[in-house]
């Protein structure tokens, strides 16, 4: 496998995926899928993780089977799901939450550090400009919301390339990936215009520190 190479299995909420970093280095394997509810019951026992995983993947097909036992054996194997986090409220006393332990998008929309970053300008930026705590907190979560919630939007907005979850979003997907130029067609679409324009829909703000 080349630099940064990846092959994909899917199913409709299922994927397989083995991803070469570095040539020289071991490929990473990936078991993905769609699930209603957390599985919180396997997250403190290695042993019902590695089940829980394999009984998504029974198929003897491509590479399934080897990554399926792979994964049984693993001693670096990371089982987590993927999330976001909405608080009621960033602040209480003297404490206010940046970035993912405030607003947490999720990799499937990406923006992550994009949001922790303006989030992190905005807090200083009302802090330097309020001489009380309490109201430079309140200033921050009213310009910040509905901008982390718009770009929290994006990841259940749509099938995601790594786990369609419809045997249309597979196909689509699989179409973009062989055709690179109808891919470039899709990044200009509406959609991803509309994207673009969430990641950018806040303005950041000119501070002046209060004197």
């Amino acid at each position: 496998m080349s630099r940064h190479e990846a092959f994909i299995w899917s199913e409709p909420g299922r994927s397989a995926v083995v991803y070469a970093y570095e040539p020289s280095e071991p490929v990473h394997g990936f078991l993905t899928f769609v699930r209603d509810t957390p599985p919180f019951e396997a997250f403190r026992d290695p042993r019902a993780q590695r089940e829980l995983v394999a009984s998504q993947f029974p198929e003897q097909v491509w590479q399934v089977p080897r990554l399926v036992a792979a994964m049984r054996t693993s001693e670096d194997l990371f089982f987590d799901i993927v999330s976001q986090v909405h608080m009621p409220a960033w602040s209480h006393g003297r404490i206010a939450l940046a970035g993912d332990a405030a607003h947490a998008t999720s990799f499937l929309s990406g923006q992550g550090s994009s949001v922790a970053l303006v989030g992190a300008y905005v807090l200083a930026g009302e802090l330097a400009t309020h001489a009380d705590h309490a109201e430079a907190f309140a200033a921050y979560e009213r310009r910040m919301c509905p901008f982390a919630e718009r770009n929290q939007a994006l990841a259940t907005a749509g099938g995601t390339i790594v786990t369609p979850t419809t045997r249309a979003q597979v196909d689509a997907r699989n179409a973009l990936l062989r055709d690179p130029e109808a891919m470039a067609k899709e990044l200009a679409t509406a959609e991803a215009e509309a994207r673009r324009t969430t990641h950018s829909s806040l303005t950041l703000p000119e501070y002046t520190p209060a004197p």
